[in-house]
């Protein structure tokens, strides 16, 4: 394995504008895609949750408040995007990205330990990129499709909004890239390579490097909100179950070590303890 001792400032320049273009791009993207639902849908929602108890009745009531909050004003999806996440879903969010770009090592990316060339890490990422994002790529609208509909629109169009800033930004990359000395021109287009071939997603929907743990991860992203609201780990298992099936899931005692894995705990009657 090369060693690398320098690292080019046109890789660390993209890389650093990368981030940031990302931050913001999600934060736009809510609020220049607003969806509405239909007020009677809502209320429809909220008394069934009456009939229920325990976290299937908040389960019910979140997903009325979150179609109701995506009905509210800009205002507060702005705060929403500028709040910091809590350590365990950053340690989630860490592991999803990992699934994203099998190719390249991502924890050591965001730590910056560059253990071979970052020229070619940054081929691969953008490699990933491209394989995510291309219209050819049936696997982004496959997983759509998996979600209940009323979550789906909001989804749909950000990946429209996103699809084409997402490659443009790629094309603007291999431009710098093709410009560069031919040792890192080599290292980034064998990253590309390497990411174009692997890819980012299946044609079914599940990241090129998910494990049988990814899709319980997934759910806890995406729902973090919902996870908050849950009073225990037989709690969360049991959604789990409702959401993924047994069979994926597993038995409590495998929820209670992905729980200890990320750092979250539970402490009835209030939200969990998250654990530094």
């Amino acid at each position: 394995m090369e060693q690398v001792t320098q690292i080019s400032k046109w890789v660390m320049d993209i890389f650093e504008d990368w981030d940031k273009k990302l931050s913001a791009l999600l934060s736009e993207s809510f609020n220049k895609t607003p969806c509405h639902f239909d007020r009677i849908n809502i209320e429809k929602i909220k008394a069934e949750a009456e009939k229920q108890s325990g976290w299937r009745r908040e389960w019910i009531k979140w997903q009325a408040e979150a179609m109701q909050k995506t009905n509210d004003s800009e205002s507060d999806d702005k705060k929403q995007a500028e709040e910091e996440l809590p350590p365990w879903l950053e340690r989630i969010e860490m592991e999803l990205a990992s699934a994203g770009t099998p190719t390249a090592n991502f924890r050591a990316l965001k730590q910056q330990r560059f253990i071979i060339p970052a020229a070619l890490i940054l081929g691969q990422m953008m490699g990933h990129e491209f394989s995510m994002w291309h219209s050819d790529n049936s696997g982004l609208a496959a997983s759509l499709e998996r979600l209940p509909p009323e979550f789906q629109i909001l989804p749909k169009a950000i990946l429209e909004d996103h699809r084409e800033k997402r490659l443009k930004y790629v094309r603007e990359v291999v431009a710098v890239a093709v410009r560069q000395s031919f040792k890192d021109a080599r290292q980034f287009f064998r990253g590309f390579s390497m990411a174009i071939q692997k890819g980012s997603m299946t044609e079914q929907g599940e990241l090129a490097g998910a494990t049988s743990t990814t899709k319980i991860y997934t759910m806890l992203a995406v729902y973090a909100d919902f996870i908050l609201r849950l009073q225990s780990v037989r709690e969360l298992h049991e959604w789990l179950r409702m959401m993924l099936g047994k069979q994926l899931v597993g038995d409590i005692r495998r929820v209670e070590k992905i729980c200890e894995r990320i750092g979250l705990s539970f402490r009835p009657p209030g939200r969990p303890e998250i654990r530094q």
